[in-house]
């Protein structure tokens, strides 16, 4: 999601699409550059209201190709109604009339590929738009980065450009840009290197394919900042190997304004002898504050210091371009989550593997190697330097934007242990050992000490079902802190108390009934829940960003069962009160699909979050099957996106 998050940028937003007042604008993924996912400016949607006698479908809108981004709202931007923006994996730009229904305008920006050699679930037809976008307001333009074929009719070679449109017509603002180039930190990465080719049936084509996943971010200094991972994510032998990037470029040059460099600030987060470090973030974007970035990437190489930066948090400055130079991203510091599980040999790039995560390539369990310390977005808490992290592990990190920490894996976090909400669902005693052996420098608390009762590692398992974390939302009482919700897989929603004072621990608040994915055993059953808060602003506190506990909604998507990632997932859309307290600490649910006559919602989109935004929630599904009346290239399975909007009947 995309919310105005500054005040300054609320009052430039206003001047250019706003009339009214106690609305707003979703012009970026989870709310704000943040991602705390909370809107606190939601004027009509309330604990109230939110109901299954006055709050339901209003309407669907079907589309034909598969959307993997997140809706973009752009208040009154369709006369004066709102505007919604979605892309599409066919490279489509697509404005809707949210009051109306109406097709405002649909473009396609260029060819797109077909996944049929990337697909490794085979569900996704074709590749093109694949991160949420974001509209810059100051500019008023929308930026989106497309996967396009380089030449129409030939699936071999492709290439990421970003697209500068008029968000209100969909219109090119300026000639498109090839993203390409080599890191600048050293390590010898290139980005889309056109002569990266191997033989396939006695064809060439390009061995590495960059795979953008995470939203589009905007520092305060003109940076468009975009973060990739890799098709392929392991060590490749023969092949050059993927890497994590951070790609930023000057969006003064991206519009042609004179003066100011093209070319793309590129960092490389591995060696070029290295591998992986692939920045998911499940769909979520950077977190960026000034002209800082922070990102967290994942499994890849990570026993070299501070040069491989696999399954770790990043911090990088970004420069614009000055005097026509390219622009620049330098890495300020870094944070590195594991120890390993001490394996080296065949597979692994470096032959000592005495303190860290050497190869990735560890076989404990189910899990394997895939710890994904990004597999969730960071999340920075408005106002503080608290900075969080959810992962694979389960494990809620809560690190000090200002000293990171490096290498020290507990000493610098903000609240120590670390809050374990979720964890590795195996066998119980190879649980608590994978926990201990992945972070090895954490001590287990003594057990009399009733502080420690919520880490989770020192006390008993619940349930046995919980594991990986692919999103967070943060509801902010004031300066000082607020509640943090977090839904893993195979889990329930769970809400914890934080305070943005180092040293205070997190306590458990709350928790839902409903269980994610209650048919696959753990690990599986991805994505949990993906999530968003709502309410009005805050009447009791001044700062900007804290929100009224009083209108609070906390929204979510969930698989009721399946796994949303290697099939499609029955989904449920809940709203529940995002702070009062039932008894035996339970959430009260507000409002639930299929608790009316208006039915279930559908297949869940794996990583889209809903959007709320002036009176309306916006979900995306995706429809299946042979008549759902969408076109996918030949043997392809059928898969296309609805979205469905609800609000007050």
């Amino acid at each position: 999601m995309g919310l105005i998050t500054s005040l300054v940028r609320a009052l430039i937003f206003s001047a250019l699409f706003s009339q009214g007042a106690q609305a707003v604008s979703v012009t970026e993924r989870s709310a704000n550059n943040f991602r705390t996912a909370a809107n606190n400016q939601e004027f009509t949607l309330n604990k109230n209201n939110v109901n299954p006698a006055q709050f339901g479908l209003l309407r669907t809108y079907d589309f034909n190709a598969k959307v993997e981004t997140q809706p973009l709202v752009v208040e009154n931007g369709a006369g004066s109604d709102d505007l919604v923006v979605i892309t599409t994996m066919k490279n489509e730009v697509i404005g809707i009339n949210a009051r109306t229904n109406d097709t405002v305008y649909k473009v396609k920006l260029g060819p797109e590929a077909s996944s049929a050699d990337m697909d490794l679930w085979k569900h996704t037809p074709t590749w093109g738009i694949s991160g949420t976008p974001i509209i810059d307001t100051s500019t008023n333009t929308l930026f989106v980065a497309a996967w396009v074929l380089k030449n129409a009719n030939d699936n071999r070679y492709r290439d990421y450009k970003i697209y500068s449109l008029n968000p209100a017509n969909g219109n090119q603002k300026s000639s498109p840009v090839r993203i390409f180039g080599q890191s600048q930190e050293g390590n010898g990465c290139w980005f889309n290197d056109s002569g990266a080719v191997f033989s396939m049936n006695h064809q060439n084509r390009q061995y590495v394919y960059p795979k953008l996943r995470a939203g589009l971010a905007l520092t305060g200094n003109n940076g468009l900042v975009l973060a990739f991972a890799a098709n392929g994510e392991g060590f490749r032998g023969d092949r050059k190997n993927p890497h994590g990037f951070v790609v930023a470029y000057d969006t003064r040059a991206l519009l042609q304004q004179p003066g100011f460099s093209r070319d793309p600030a590129i960092f490389c987060a591995t060696s070029f002898n290295a591998w992986g470090a692939g920045i998911w973030h499940a769909g979520g974007a950077p977190v960026t504050e000034g002209d800082m970035i922070y990102v967290a990437t994942s499994n890849g190489t990570s026993n070299n210091g501070d040069v491989d930066l696999a399954e770790s948090m990043i911090k990088l400055r970004f420069t614009p371009s000055q005097a026509g130079a390219r622009p620049f991203l330098r890495k300020v510091d870094h944070y590195k989550a594991f120890l390993d599980e001490r394996t080296s040999g065949a597979g692994c790039l470096w032959s000592d593997n005495n303190s860290e995560v050497s190869c990735g390539r560890a076989s404990f369990g189910k899990a394997g190697s895939d710890w994904d310390f990004g597999s969730a977005g960071p999340m920075m808490v408005p106002g503080s330097s608290l900075l969080l992290q959810g992962t694979k592990d389960g494990i809620i990190y809560s690190l000090d934007k200002f000293n990171l920490g490096k290498n020290d894996r507990f000493n610098q976090l903000m609240s120590k242990p670390p809050l374990v909400s979720s964890y590795y669902g195996g066998d119980i005693a190879q649980n608590w050992d994978r926990v201990q052996h992945l972070n090895r420098s954490l001590p287990c608390p003594a057990m009399n000490n009733s502080d420690y009762g919520w880490f989770m590692p020192c006390g008993d398992p619940e349930h046995n079902r919980q594991h990986h974390i692919h999103a967070l939302a943060f509801a902010q009482r004031d300066q000082g802190g607020g509640i943090v919700y977090v839904w893993g897989e195979n889990a329930n929603l769970k809400s914890y108390n934080f305070s943005t004072m180092s040293g205070i621990f997190p306590t458990f608040r709350a928790e839902a009934d409903e269980l994610a994915s209650f048919n696959v055993d753990s690990p599986g059953g991805m994505p949990g829940g993906l999530l968003s808060v709502s309410g009005k602003p805050s009447h009791t506190s001044g700062f900007p960003h804290a929100i009224d506990f009083d209108t609070a909604v906390i929204w979510t998507v969930y698989s009721k069962y399946d796994d949303s990632n290697k099939h499609f997932a029955e989904g449920q859309l809940v709203a529940y009160d995002a702070t009062t307290v039932l008894p035996g600490n339970k959430l009260k649910r507000l409002y639930r699909t299929g608790d009316d006559a208006q039915g279930g919602l559908g297949k869940m989109s794996r990583m889209i979050p809903p959007v709320v935004a002036n009176g309306r929630v916006y979900v995306m599904i995706y429809r299946v099957g042979e008549n759902n009346n969408c076109t996918v290239p030949d043997n392809q399975l059928k898969v296309c996106s609805q979205l469905k909007v609800y609000g007050l009947k």
